[in-house]
């Protein structure tokens, strides 16, 4: 080849490659930035009603509203309208169609103890539950005697089917007309005691629960002192067995923690915790049908907590956790479980983008009717008074939050649930800061949590305090459901305590939900709760055909901020979750009605079609996977509107249909 020729194609083959990098160029200043700096998106949803809920203060504005939305991984990549969200889409980029649907921000609930749903899951993987023993259910009477037979016949019914030895575990169910008479007489200690269960199951363990307080005979004792060395001082303290009078352990009177504790660490005592972890798996990706990508709960004990480390070291944690770590419940040596918590070092803060602990929590420092703390707040007779058991120093619980604090830990979690527990519990602050030399902007920046509210009320200067503190409130709405039974108790003065959101709001106190649709997946629970029920109760006020304190009532945009943007706050992920934000985790809820829109008791009736954790489907309902052209994920949810035409009481049988409709319904 001649030097000419060969100089010549030398300068073709630079020409050639200078054209092809300038087209390379042109090419690249035509794509999207986004695309250009981090590729093609995974996932598209165009010609939507995308609402952001990126207004987070307490205005009833929602912030920005697009027609579409990009998710690259598990971040949101862009927002915006069709025209700017498709040029996004690569070869193999999925686009969706959503039809005009709305696309909200997933619900990060507060709190909600799913957990307890997992034991429904056992017998997939071959443990029998309990593994020596028997559960049996029963309904109340709405006479106490007649509800005392039924007790007796059930248990010496079961003890028959078992061998000597086995456990006998009686839960009663409320009657329908009087859904809260069963859980009152419980906690009232009217309901037997351990002696007479001794008549009635003399070789067996039994445990008799009601609600939140129960009961457990000698043999059952017997059996959990020797698992749980120190169970009897242990709910002496925590049962207030010195203020109300009593020998706990004689009476065998038992609290929610010393019933669970059974429950989870005697009868899962060898179930192997990959298998735990698989059952959370599935009643966590149930919660997700409500449209849950987020929720916070306490873990009241070691087993709970490790299954959920064993599933988030598998990766296979479908939503999100915010844990209160609250394992001070398993009952030992009451001086041990004043001093866990300086013992452990502080732990807020540790964990992975789906599994977290943020904090201490604590049920027991106050509690629900009858046994809410209003104290000098409100006046009744004497012994509807006595009911109220108000926190103390001394007293278990306190000493173990108050020993908690000054080592550091925030407080998240704890059950506030009247105006005078209120009081303590800003009491037991100011003795732990004082401690610890805090400023109140140091308290301030923990963003403690308190729990229930249902009594604080709207006194100018607890308001101020909840401020001044700098206290999340968590609060149903659903504590509303026990208005009338306060009100029968102390009279017209308590309207002025029960759940004043608007007040709340209106005054700059942060205020967060609990309890999205948990009902409706509950299998203890005595009510059909459809997802969106709390903010409609929290926009309507209704309970049982009623409107209690109707001045109360918010907005529906503030009632679903309790669940998005404020909730992130709570969980201490504000940068990350609660709305829709470009480079926020890709967590989507995708709806079949507009709930901004639709008349305020359709709110009831929205169904939840597609939940996505993390740029990741994780439910979608076979109506919209039909539209998408893909197949179904996750389980079934199916209820129907008729379900919802009477919501506002205890309807048992709602909440019954609905579960046999559901039971094992699942798309896997």
């Amino acid at each position: 080849m001649s030097s000419d020729r060969w100089v010549g194609g030398y300068f073709m083959a630079i020409l050639a490659l200078f054209l092809f990098f300038e087209g390379m160029a042109s090419f690249a200043q035509q794509l999207p930035p986004e695309v250009a700096r981090w590729g093609y998106a995974d996932t598209l949803f165009v010609n939507g009603k995308v609402v952001s809920m990126d207004d987070k203060s307490t205005s009833t504005q929602v912030g920005s509203i697009y027609q579409a939305i990009a998710v690259k991984g598990d971040k949101i990549m862009k927002l915006g309208s069709d025209a700017e969200i498709r040029p996004m889409a690569g070869p193999d980029t999925r686009v969706f169609d959503l039809k005009g649907r709305t696309l909200l921000p997933g619900i990060v609930e507060p709190h909600s103890h799913i957990y307890g749903g997992a034991v429904r899951f056992l017998d997939r993987f071959g443990f029998t539950y309990p593994p020596k023993g028997i559960i049996v259910r029963a309904q109340a009477d709405l006479d106490l005697e007649k509800t005392q037979a039924i007790m007796r016949d059930t248990i010496r019914e079961a003890v028959k089917k078992v061998h000597p030895g086995d456990w006998v575990v009686l839960e009663m169910e409320r009657h329908p007309e009087a859904p809260s008479q069963l859980q009152f007489w419980g906690m009232t200690r009217r309901l037997t005691n351990r002696r007479t269960l001794d008549l009635w199951a003399p070789e067996n363990p039994v445990l008799m629960r009601p609600g939140l307080r129960g009961n457990i005979n000698s043999k059952a004792l017997e059996v959990l002192n020797e698992f749980f060395p120190g169970y009897s001082d242990s709910i002496h303290e925590t049962m207030h067995g010195d203020v109300i009078g009593e020998n706990i352990p004689e009476i065998g009177w038992v609290g929610s923690q010393e019933m669970s504790v059974i429950t989870w660490e005697l009868f899962l005592e060898k179930l192997p915790l990959t298998t735990l972890a698989q059952a959370l798996k599935l009643v966590s990706e149930e919660f997700a049908t409500n449209g849950v990508s987020t929720f916070s709960s306490r873990i009241q004990f070691p087993k709970i907590m490790s299954g959920y480390s064993t599933l988030a070291g598998l990766g296979q944690m479908p939503i999100r956790l915010d844990a209160h770590y609250e394992v001070h419940r398993m009952p030992t040596d009451p001086q041990q479980t004043r001093q866990m918590y300086r013992r452990t070092g502080v732990l807020q803060g540790i964990g992975d983008d789906f599994l977290w602990i943020d904090g201490v929590a604590s049920e027991r420092w106050d509690s629900f009717y009858p046994e809410s703390c209003t104290g000098p707040d409100t006046q009744a007779p004497a012994h509807i008074k006595a009911r109220e058991t108000c926190p103390k120093p001394g007293d278990l619980h306190w000493d173990t939050l108050e020993n908690a604090m000054k080592a550091g830990w925030r407080l998240a979690g704890v059950h506030i649930c009247g105006s005078e527990s209120a009081r303590s519990f800003f009491e037991m602050v100011d003795r732990a800061r004082a401690v610890n030399g805090w400023s109140m902007e140091e308290v301030r920046q923990l963003q403690m949590t308190g729990e229930h509210c249902g009594l604080i009320g709207k006194s100018p200067e607890i308001i101020q305090k909840l401020k001044d503190y700098g206290i999340i409130l968590s609060c149903g709405p659903d504590i509303i459901d026990e208005s009338p039974d306060w009100i029968k108790d102390y009279g017209p003065q308590m309207n002025d305590f029960i759940l004043p959101f608007k007040t709340w709001i209106d005054s700059g106190v942060k205020l967060v939900g609990q309890h999205w649709g948990s009902g409706a997946r509950n299998p203890g629970s005595q009510r059909f709760q459809p997802p969106f029920f709390m903010a409609w109760q929290a926009v309507t006020r209704k309970y049982d055909g009623q409107v209690w304190q109707p001045e109360e009532r918010i907005d529906r945009v503030q009632a679903l901020k309790m669940f998005s943007s404020w909730a992130a706050e709570y969980v201490r992920k504000p940068d990350q979750l609660g709305s829709l934000e470009v480079g926020k985790f890709a967590d989507l809820l995708i709806i079949d009605r507009d709930y901004f829109t639709v008349p305020v008791d359709d709110i009831l009736k929205i169904h939840p079609l597609m939940t996505m954790v993390g740029g990741e489907v994780i439910v979608l309902q076979a109506p919209l996977a039909k539209d998408f052209g893909v197949q179904p994920v996750g389980p079934a949810y199916d209820f129907s509107d008729d379900d919802v035409e009477h919501l506002g009481g205890p309807l048992v049988e709602i909440a019954q249909k609905f579960r046999q409709k559901a039971a094992g319904n699942r798309m896997d």
